[in-house]
């Protein structure tokens, strides 16, 4: 599946954070969330570090331009999705 395929596929996945406090949008951090686990990352830490690793690609894609986010951030991102849209496209 390309990264386009992957975005429009989750498009229904709605971003709940206050849009003045955002720095890393809501796909870069699904999606490198996704990439981490499936890779064999566990938690936050493991999901930063593979990102940290994979940054020239992510950046090539254009996502973590300008940084990768902190551990707790990433917690923060994911933690503001709510499941039921993942079911509605599973």
């Amino acid at each position: 599946m390309h990264i386009d395929e992957f975005k429009e596929y989750f498009h229904t996945v709605a971003d709940k954070r206050q849009s003045a406090k955002v720095t890393y949008c809501l796909f870069g951090g699904l999606f490198g969330s996704l990439c981490a686990v499936i890779a064999g990352a566990r938690g936050q830490f493991g999901v930063r570090e593979y990102i940290l690793g994979h940054h020239e690609w992510f950046k090539l894609h254009g996502m973590f331009i300008s940084d990768i986010p902190a551990d707790d951030t990433i917690v923060r991102i994911i933690s503001r999705i709510k499941p039921e849209p993942f079911h509605a496209v599973l």
